[in-house]
């Protein structure tokens, strides 16, 4: 019982699947629609990819120019500090600091050293002053009158 199956013959009751393969026009189209889709793909990873780097660009540029602001500001500041310590107003104040030097006519005064500390140039730190008030007769008055202990 040999037989030879051929497309759309039955043999013991199993059908035989006809494939039909794609040909020619179908065929072309269909291979340059899975080549786009593949094109478009790369495409899109590509954009994406260069978006990315130029955020990321961007925010090294912005901290850049953050960092070099930061910078002229430091370099101003210093270049001020050179000009003032070659002026003769900051000699002046380091001799009379440093080396006790003072002009002819001055006086020397004496402070004792807990004194310095709290009155150094910058470091003028708030002294606790109460201050009372004393009412004046209108307040008196008041206080008298109404038996109000404050009004100030």
């Amino acid at each position: 019982m040999s037989s030879i199956l051929t497309p759309g013959t039955k043999h013991m009751n199993k059908s035989v699947v006809k494939i039909k393969l794609p040909q020619g026009k179908e065929l072309r189209a269909r291979l340059l629609m899975t080549t786009g889709a593949i094109l478009l793909v790369y495409i899109a990873v590509s954009t994406i990819q260069a978006i990315w780097q130029n955020y990321q660009i961007d925010k090294e540029l912005g901290q850049l120019r953050e960092e070099n602001a930061q910078l002229k500001l430091r370099n101003k500041y210093l270049q001020n500090l050179i000009a003032y310590r070659q002026t003769d107003a900051f000699k002046d104040k380091e001799a009379r600091e440093k080396l006790n030097y003072q002009k002819p006519g001055e006086s020397v005064l004496i402070v004792p050293n807990e004194d310095i500390e709290r009155f150094t140039e910058g470091n003028i730190q708030d002294q606790e002053t109460t201050i009372k008030h004393t009412p004046t007769n209108p307040e008196k008055w008041w206080q008298l009158i109404f038996n109000f202990p404050d009004v100030g």
